[in-house]
């Protein structure tokens, strides 16, 4: 399994879907971050997002969504696999 968030890496977002899968945004660079989903044994997204406004004060809410939008996304489809 790969390595799911670096020990030091700061955390943006995180939430759970459907109480199985772990859904969360590392910071990677001041503007952008990493977005990871994945259970207990797989992770089957890991890909780069932007942070609007560099996230001083939390994730912005039209990032948020996006985020959510693109896990259910990607859930869905891999459960119809």
């Amino acid at each position: 399994m790969k390595e799911l968030i670096m020990s030091n890496a700061e955390i943006i977002w995180e939430s759970k879907l459907d109480d199985k899968w772990n859904c969360v945004v590392t910071r990677t660079a001041e503007y952008s971050g990493q977005l990871t989903v994945s259970d207990q044994e797989e992770v089957i997204l890991s890909e780069s997002v932007s942070l609007s406004y560099g996230a001083a004060f939390g994730p912005d809410i039209s990032d948020v969504a996006m985020w959510q939008d693109k896990c259910i996304e990607v859930v869905d489809k891999y459960q119809m696999d």
